[in-house]
């Protein structure tokens, strides 16, 4: 009589508590160090003001039970990011838990539009959040995974913040090549202009 493998309840967990910035990359990649994995599924909103966005928690059903208990070990209470990794079975887990892992994201903008119309500031605030929320999927696609580098580094703002550091510096020399061209080197070193006839006084 040959054993039956575990079922898959008993090799499946829970992942919650997630940094809202992690990719599903980063956290697969994260998963696979305590065995092989047989599914994985990262939730993320479909619709609504928080369309595209990771709902907070995923599930991964590892191909033997004791790589899931490894996995329970080793990950739950880990910190990644800002947060520190919730671990539980997945069986165990109530709809309750499930709704306290869903990041919470505070757009001003949607405080005061929250009862408008289909075609009022929210569907606006929708799109641009959609948008958002595609890009910084295609900026976060990458081989490296470094959590501390690709979640807290925000290359984007620095180059903006260098640019806007250079600026002045870059008004204050085209504004003395201005001032040089306009005045010019006077005769002997003198200054033109009124300058030159107080010399004779």
């Amino acid at each position: 009589m040959t054993e039956q493998p575990p079922a898959q309840d008993d090799r499946r967990l829970w992942l919650g508590n997630l940094d809202s910035r992690i990719t599903e990359y980063q956290l697969l990649k994260i998963a696979q160090k305590c065995g092989k994995i047989e599914k994985f599924d990262m939730l993320f909103h479909r619709s609504g003001p928080m369309a595209g966005y990771p709902r907070g928690y995923a599930f991964v059903t590892y191909d033997r039970q004791q790589d899931s208990e490894r996995a329970l070990e080793m990950l739950n209470g880990k910190q990644i990011g800002d947060k520190h990794m919730v671990v539980r079975w997945a069986k165990n887990v109530n709809r309750d838990e499930m709704e306290r892992a869903k990041p919470k994201i505070q757009i001003p903008a949607l405080a005061g539009g929250s009862k408008a119309g289909a075609g009022g500031p929210v569907s606006q605030q929708t799109k641009i959040q959609a948008l958002e929320a595609k890009l910084k999927m295609m900026e976060s696609r990458s081989d490296d995974l470094i959590i501390n580098k690709s979640v807290v580094g925000e290359r984007p703002i620095i180059e903006r913040y260098q640019y806007n550091k250079n600026a002045p510096n870059q008004q204050q020399q085209r504004s003395d090549s201005m001032k040089h061209r306009h005045h010019g080197p006077g005769r002997g070193g003198s200054r033109p202009g009124p300058y030159k006839s107080t010399r004779f006084k």
